[in-house]
C-alpha cells in the first residue's frame, strides 16, 4: 500500500516564493500556443491544402519519377532580372512584419504608399486648392526658384571671356594687392607686405563732405584782432568777447547751483546736535518737572496717560443730519460736474482754434529745424572720432597792449596749436584729448651699512638742504 504524501503548506508571501512553490506550466504552455497561433495563423482560418498531404503512393513503393524530362529553356539574365523586380529585396525583409498580431491602435493614420489610387477627400481637397489657386502658387514658386538656382550656377561656371589685363606690365608690388600708399621705392617689399592686412584691403576712409574742400585753410581773424584796429571794430569784438565771458560764468553758475548749492553748510557743533536729535529719536526723554507747569506732585497715585474712550452711540437726529450732509455733499458735487460739462461744450471752439494754432506753429518749427539741420550736415566735417573737435576762443587784445606798430607787437597764440585745432575743426584730422603725464615724485632714502662713511652722510643732508 503506497503511503499518501502529506501536501506541504508553504507560504507564499514574497514574489520568490511564489515562482518557487506554484506550478505555471500549464499556463506557459497554453500563452506558448498562443504565440505560436499569433505567428503562423489560427488552424481553424487555415485551408486544408496547407495543414494536409495527399500521398499518393504507399510507404513501401518510392515515388516514380519519369526519365525522360521536358526540355526547359534557360532563362537569360534579363529575363531573370526582370522577375527579380517583383519580389521584396532582401534590404527591405528586415523592415517588413512577421507577427500577425493586429495593430492596437485601431485609430491610427495610415499612410498610404506611393502610387496608390487617391481617395475621395483627397479628391475634393485638391479640387478646393485648383480653385484656391494654391496649386498654381506652389508650381510657379518652384519654376522661379529653379530658375535663381539655375542662374546661380551658371553665374558661378561663368569663364572671363575678355583678356584685356596686361599682368605682366604691372608693378610686383601692385600686382600683389598692396595698395599705392604703401607703394614706395625705399621700402622694402617685405616690409611693405607685412603692413598689408590679412584681408588684403584696407580700412577704407570716410568721404570727404564738401565742407572740407569748400572751406577755408586758414580763417580770416576779426577786424578788431588787428595790432591797430579802428575804434567801432574793437568795440565790436570786445561786446563779443563779454557774451562769451557771460556765456561762460552762467554754465559755471549752473553747475555749481546743481552740484555744490544744492547741499548747505553747517557748523560742527550744529553737525553734532542733528547727529543727537537722530539719535535719540524714539528715546524716552527725561522728565523735568520745573519745565512742565501742569504737572502737580501726586500722592503715589496711578494715572492713566489716555483716559477711557465712551462709546456713546448717536441718536436718530444726529443720524439725519448726517445723512442730508452726506447728500448736500453730493448734489454739489453733481452740479460742480454738470456745470463743467457745460462750460466744455462752449469752449470747443476755442480748443479748437488753440490746437490748430499749436499744430501750425509746430509744423513751422519742424520745417525750421529740418533746415537747419540740412545746413549743418551739408556743412559739417565727417566724424572721424567720437570727441568733438574744441571750439575756437574769440581773441581779444586788451587797449593796453596795443602798439600801433609790427615792432613791439606781443604774439598771444600758439601758432603750432592754433593749425593743429584748425586742421581738426575741417575735418582733415581725428579730434583727439590733450594726455599729459604727471611726473612722479621719488622718495630717496639713505641705506646705512658699515662701508658708510661720515662724509657720505654729510653729503647725503646736504643735497635735501639744497632741495628744501
Amino acid at each position: 500500500m503506497t503511503a499518501i504524501k502529506k501536501k506541504k503548506r508553504v507560504s507564499k508571501k514574497s514574489k520568490t516564493a511564489w515562482r518557487k512553490y506554484s506550478d505555471i506550466n500549464d499556463v506557459e504552455e497554453f500563452l506558448e500556443d498562443q504565440r505560436l497561433e499569433e505567428r503562423l495563423g489560427k488552424f481553424d482560418t487555415k485551408p486544408d491544402e496547407e495543414l494536409f498531404v495527399l500521398d499518393t503512393h504507399g510507404d513501401d513503393k518510392p515515388e516514380e519519377k519519369p526519365d525522360v524530362k521536358p526540355e526547359i529553356k534557360p532563362l537569360s539574365a534579363k529575363q531573370r532580372k526582370r522577375a527579380l523586380l517583383s519580389e521584396t529585396p532582401k534590404c527591405f525583409e528586415v523592415l517588413l512584419p512577421t507577427s500577425k498580431v493586429q495593430d492596437p491602435n485601431a485609430k491610427r493614420n495610415h499612410v498610404k504608399p506611393v502610387g496608390s489610387k487617391p481617395s475621395d477627400l483627397s479628391k475634393i481637397t485638391k479640387q478646393r486648392k485648383l480653385v484656391k489657386g494654391v496649386l498654381a502658387k506652389k508650381v510657379e514658386d518652384i519654376k522661379k526658384n529653379k530658375k535663381i538656382v539655375a542662374e546661380r550656377r551658371k553665374k558661378i561656371k561663368s569663364i572671363r571671356k575678355t583678356y584685356d589685363k596686361n599682368i605682366w606690365g604691372d608693378d610686383v608690388l601692385e600686382a600683389k594687392s598692396i595698395p599705392e600708399t604703401l607703394v614706395d621705392e625705399f621700402i622694402s617689399p617685405e616690409a611693405q607686405l607685412h603692413n598689408v592686412p590679412t584681408t588684403k584691403r584696407l580700412r577704407s576712409k570716410p568721404a570727404l563732405p564738401k565742407s572740407v574742400v569748400t572751406r577755408k585753410s586758414v580763417e580770416v581773424p576779426h577786424p578788431g584782432v588787428s595790432y591797430n584796429p579802428s575804434f567801432k571794430e574793437h568795440q565790436e569784438l570786445l561786446q563779443e568777447v563779454v557774451q562769451h565771458e557771460q556765456k561762460m560764468m552762467k554754465r559755471e553758475a549752473h553747475l555749481h547751483r546743481v552740484t555744490t548749492g544744492m547741499f548747505s553748510k553747517v557748523t560742527p557743533k550744529e553737525k553734532e546736535n542733528q547727529w543727537r536729535e537722530e539719535m535719540s529719536a524714539g528715546l524716552p526723554q527725561p522728565h523735568d518737572p520745573t519745565t512742565d507747569p501742569d504737572s502737580e506732585p501726586s500722592d503715589n497715585e496711578y494715572k492713566a496717560i489716555n483716559p477711557p474712550v465712551k462709546n456713546k452711540k448717536k441718536d436718530h437726529k444726529a443720524r439725519r443730519k448726517q445723512r442730508e450732509r452726506i447728500a448736500e455733499r453730493e448734489r454739489l458735487k453733481q452740479e460742480k460736474i454738470n456745470k463743467k460739462k457745460i462750460t466744455d461744450i462752449y469752449k470747443l471752439r476755442k480748443i479748437q482754434s488753440s490746437l490748430a494754432n499749436k499744430e501750425k506753429l509746430s509744423a513751422e518749427l519742424r520745417s525750421k529745424r529740418a533746415t537747419k539741420r540740412a545746413a549743418r550736415e551739408a556743412t559739417a566735417p565727417p566724424a572721424l572720432s567720437a570727441r568733438k573737435p574744441p571750439a575756437r576762443e574769440p581773441e581779444f587784445v586788451d587797449p593796453e597792449q596795443l602798439t600801433g606798430d609790427l615792432r613791439n607787437l606781443s604774439n598771444t597764440t600758439n601758432l603750432l596749436k592754433e593749425r593743429f585745432e584748425s586742421l581738426q575743426r575741417r575735418g582733415a584730422l581725428a579730434a583727439s584729448k590733450i594726455m599729459m603725464k604727471k611726473k612722479r615724485k621719488l622718495k630717496s632714502y639713505f641705506k646705512s651699512g658699515h662701508k658708510v662713511t661720515e662724509k657720505d652722510i654729510e653729503r647725503y643732508v646736504n643735497r635735501d638742504v639744497g632741495k628744501k
